[in-house]
């Protein structure tokens, strides 16, 4: 009894961080073409609760190629930190679009449970286990 009573604790706690990645994923979705830090970090909030000390970053990581058409190619990488983790993390570009192929290049060798996409790449990182 007590291990069919563990297998529902564990389906249940996936099944709820589930449901949080695919909202995460309509927000993105609906919010692509402007994702800012304290945007997301607003929505994972509402999704998760007070079950967590969360904190959100932002990183550039720096792309030269553009500079000679006189555009900026950067990648801005979005990340939220539950109790000092990575749960979240998604890339826009320079100017807070949503970047689905620098997704789908960053976290291609990601474990399946630490990412959200389909067979054509990743939409974003997303560690289940932390939920």
């Amino acid at each position: 009894v007590s291990q069919s009573r563990y297998t529902l604790q564990l389906f249940e706690s996936y099944s709820d961080a589930e449901d949080v990645a695919t909202e995460i994923d309509n927000w993105i979705d609906a919010n692509s073409d402007f994702l800012s830090p304290n945007s997301l970090l607003d929505k994972v909030q509402e999704l998760i609760g007070d079950g967590g000390n969360l904190t959100v970053e932002q990183e550039t990581i720096e792309d030269k190629g553009g500079m000679q058409y006189g555009e900026n190619w950067n990648t801005n990488v979005i990340t939220i930190k539950l109790n000092g983790k990575d749960l979240v993390k998604v890339c826009t570009k320079s100017d807070g679009r949503y970047a689905y192929g620098a997704c789908s290049n960053m976290f291609r060798d990601v474990p399946r449970d630490k990412k959200v996409g389909d067979y054509a790449g990743a939409r974003f990182y997303f560690d289940r286990s932390l939920l």
